[in-house]
């Protein structure tokens, strides 16, 4: 940037301003006072309170010369997209100017053209692309500005520093990126659809499962009767031995009715053992001809069944003095 062309220029029109302000002998013009302020911020260094005032100087008065002035500054200030876009504004401006305004200019057109060439080059630009996802509904914003679908994909020149780019699709969470960039660093940013969260679990989630009456069902069925009825013919058989092992001492210890008190032990216990062996002989034969049934007439199944936790476990606990129980657990 040349200062002193700058400094020539704002001085020029600074005065050329004034004498005109002085010649209708006018009231104070605000758009006047605030470019003068502005103008004596930039001359001192102090771009950042230099700029807003000739900024609000162009809103209250709008002129080509007080244009240029804020694009300069701009530039000194280093924000290099917003200068770039004072020039581009002020060369699209230039041509509907008559040829008497055009000769007040001076030379600015050039500088503004050699101006904007170096800043198109220096400013740092960014790129945004859509997910393959995104509905049509989606919209981009970069630092809060939404982006024409026209822009999307195309470089956007931006001041350096941060800056946000934010993707909002109806119905989902934002997705928001945060990018920092450099002097004349070109950047593309790739967005992403943001996951929502999942849905509160529903009612029906908390249900107990409707019992399994297909295939699976049927196959528990099976296992549970098929082990119940092996278990009882075992214990039938293990009680039944052991009856017999009494009867043994009966036989030693009675005389036709008369017993002494080991044979009634013994007498007893084989009543109790024996009865035990009845039941669990009746509960496996059951068990096994029931598993059998279901077994045999069980539909065939169209997909895997589930696996079953079923168990059975089976014993025979001792009851007083030489006697016994059947004890079964399970579960299914």
């Amino acid at each position: 940037m040349n200062t002193a062309r700058f400094a020539l220029s704002a001085a020029c029109l600074s005065s050329a301003l004034a004498a005109a302000s002085a010649a209708s002998a006018a009231a104070p013009d605000p758009a006047q006072a605030a470019f003068d302020q502005g103008v004596a911020h930039m001359e001192a260094g102090r771009f950042d309170e230099g700029c807003p005032a000739i900024e609000e100087s162009q809103k209250l008065d709008p002129r080509p010369g007080t244009l240029f002035t804020l694009a300069e500054c701009e530039a000194l200030r280093g924000r290099l997209a917003t200068a770039l876009a004072r020039f581009d504004e002020y060369l699209a401006l230039y041509p509907t100017l008559t040829p008497k305004q055009q000769q007040n200019q001076g030379d600015r057109e050039k500088i503004a053209r050699e101006q904007r060439e170096t800043l198109a080059r220096d400013a740092p630009a960014i790129s945004v692309s859509l997910p393959p996802d995104a509905p049509p509904a989606a919209v981009v914003k970069l630092d809060g500005q939404v982006l024409a679908p026209t822009a999307i994909g195309s470089l956007i020149p931006v001041d350096p520093g941060t800056h946000s780019i934010a993707l909002q699709v109806p119905g989902s969470p934002l997705s928001e990126r945060i990018e920092r960039l450099g002097k004349g660093e070109k950047k593309h940013v790739a967005l992403t659809l943001a996951v929502p969260p999942p849905p509160p679990p529903s009612a029906r989630a908390h249900r107990a499962p409707a019992p399994d009456t297909g295939a699976g069902g049927r196959r528990v069925a099976v296992y549970v009767a098929g082990g119940l009825g092996l278990v009882g013919l075992a214990v039938g058989g293990v009680t039944g031995a052991l009856a017999m092992e009494r009867k043994g001492v009966v036989d030693k210890n009675c005389a036709g009715t008369a017993c002494n008190h080991e044979g009634k032990t013994a007498a007893d216990a084989m009543k109790a053992l024996g009865l035990a062996s009845t039941i669990a002989f009746g509960v496996g034969i059951a068990g096994v001809g029931g598993a059998a049934v279901l077994l045999l007439t069980e539909p065939k199944a169209t997909s895997a069944g589930a696996s079953s936790g079923a168990w059975v476990a089976a014993g025979v606990a001792p009851v007083g003095s030489g006697g016994a129980a059947l004890d079964v657990r399970g579960a299914w």
